[in-house]
C-alpha cells in the first residue's frame, strides 16, 4: 500500500515551467524574430509590468514566511491564507511569476515570450493548480470551497 503524502501531488517546482517558456520564447526568437512593435512604451511598460510581478510575488511570499509554512508545492499545507494578497489572488505567486514573464518580454521586445505564456498558464492551471485546489478541498472542505467562491484563481 502506497504511504500518503500530505501536499497536492505536484511533478516539479512551478518555476521550472516558467523557465522553460522562457527559454522556448527566448529559443524561437532567436530563429524568427517577432516584435511588439511599440519599442518605446515596451520599455516603460516593462519595467512597470516586471516591478508590478516582483511586489505581488513578494507579498505572497511574504505570507507564507510569515506564518512560518514553506511555499514549496511538495510541503505539507497548515492553513488557508485569505488575507492581504491572498485576498485578492488564491494564486498570487503564480501570478507574479507571470507578470515578471510579462514584464521581461515587454521591456526586451520578445514577443514570442508573451506567446509561450498562454500554453505557460494553460500548463499551470492544468498541472499544478487543479492539483493544489482538490489537495486543498480535501484538507479543508468546506472552509475552502468558501474561499475558492470569494477570491478568484488569478485576479
Amino acid at each position: 500500500m502506497k504511504e500518503h503524502i500530505d501536499n497536492a501531488g505536484i511533478v516539479t517546482h512551478p518555476p521550472v515551467f516558467y523557465i522553460l517558456a522562457t527559454i522556448l520564447g527566448l529559443t524561437f526568437d532567436k530563429i524568427f524574430p517577432l516584435s511588439f512593435f511599440f519599442k518605446e512604451l515596451g520599455l516603460v511598460a516593462g519595467i512597470i509590468v516586471f516591478t508590478l510581478g516582483v511586489l505581488v510575488l513578494i507579498l505572497g511570499l511574504k505570507i507564507f514566511l510569515g506564518h512560518k509554512q514553506h511555499p514549496s508545492v511538495h510541503a505539507s499545507t497548515s492553513q488557508i491564507f485569505q488575507s492581504g494578497i491572498f485576498g485578492y489572488s488564491r494564486n498570487p505567486i503564480y501570478l507574479g511569476m507571470a507578470l515578471i514573464m510579462l514584464g521581461a518580454a515587454l521591456y526586451f521586445d520578445i514577443l514570442w515570450m508573451a506567446i509561450f505564456m498562454v500554453p505557460l498558464i494553460l500548463v499551470i492551471n492544468k498541472l499544478v493548480i487543479a492539483k493544489e485546489e482538490i489537495y486543498l478541498a480535501r484538507k479543508f472542505g468546506e472552509k475552502y470551497l468558501e474561499y475558492k467562491k470569494v477570491v478568484r484563481r488569478w485576479i
